[in-house]
């Protein structure tokens, strides 16, 4: 059994360059439509290993974590996965974690701190997955900012949305991993303003938005006032509260306030190439 720490399970995975991520935007985007496609839990193998190598009956991480090595941190990860899917998040303690990959809850401990690391950086390879869904719909809806800005919030809801419907213990658990900032979750949140901040950017040197202050500040308001849409503990209060329809207007709402009326939208993009 290794003892080395395995850094590249426990930590969360890096986004894929733009490049990467315009070549594979249908099928992220095929990906966010399609979360509903999820194994019962009860019929998942109670080894994670087996499990892992049937794409069929695997558990639902990150994609790049199912490839990693089957060492110690994968496992416990992947067996945690599981267990959340069956009983929530709340009732998982790190002895559960060790029984169910057949080691002592010391050997846990040698690769996580604590029963919250763990299952924060569970939280973080979803919150990655819905993140890249939202990157494929802003790169799909790429014609003008206003549309990249509504499609990236409209995707990001939509994949928080999904695992509110399909998956509930696990947007539980992102709701309490933002609720209780979590530290994987304040990276989420830094990584949506730097996306944000893309986008205006752009727009602001194109002449299609006009913005009050810097691109990184008006992006923190645009996060502030999408958070009904971004936010994964609102969006799982407000679930039953409006329909996909108003939450889409209230992406476009938020795109067309930033827009500098004094330029149309096909110049300023003209302009911009």
């Amino acid at each position: 059994m290794s003892s080395r720490p395995l850094t590249s399970a426990t930590c969360p995975v890096p986004l894929a360059t733009d490049t990467i991520l315009a070549h594979h935007a249908r099928t992220e985007l095929a990906t966010a439509h399609h979360f509903a496609a999820l194994p019962d839990p009860r019929r998942v193998r109670s080894s994670s290993v087996e499990a892992a190598d049937k794409p069929g009956a695997s558990p639902r991480l990150y994609g790049a974590l199912r490839r990693a090595p089957r060492e110690n941190a994968t496992r416990i990860l992947l067996e945690t996965e599981r267990l959340l899917r069956i009983y929530g998040h709340r009732k998982i303690t790190v002895a559960d974690v060790a029984d169910a990959c057949g080691f002592s809850a010391a050997n846990v401990y040698r690769y996580f701190s604590s029963r919250r690391a763990i299952l924060d950086a569970l939280s973080s390879h979803y919150l990655h997955e819905t993140e890249r869904a939202a990157v494929a719909c802003a790169i799909c809806d790429s014609l003008s900012a206003r549309d990249r800005l509504s499609g990236f919030l409209t995707g990001l809801n939509t994949a928080l949305m999904t695992f509110a419907d399909c998956e509930p213990r696990v947007s539980e658990l992102l709701a309490d991993a933002t609720a209780e900032q979590w530290p994987r979750s304040t990276h989420y949140d830094a990584r949506l303003v730097r996306h944000i901040t893309k986008i205006l950017a752009a727009a602001s040197a194109s002449g299609e938005f006009r913005l009050a202050g810097d691109a990184e500040q008006e992006a923190r308001r645009v996060k502030a006032a999408a958070c009904a849409l971004v936010e994964p503990d609102v969006v799982l209060s407000c679930r039953d509260r409006y329909d996909a329809s108003t939450r889409e207007a209230v992406s476009r709402l938020i795109a067309d306030a930033l827009l500098n009326r004094s330029v149309s939208p096909s110049r300023a993009w003209r302009h911009a190439e």
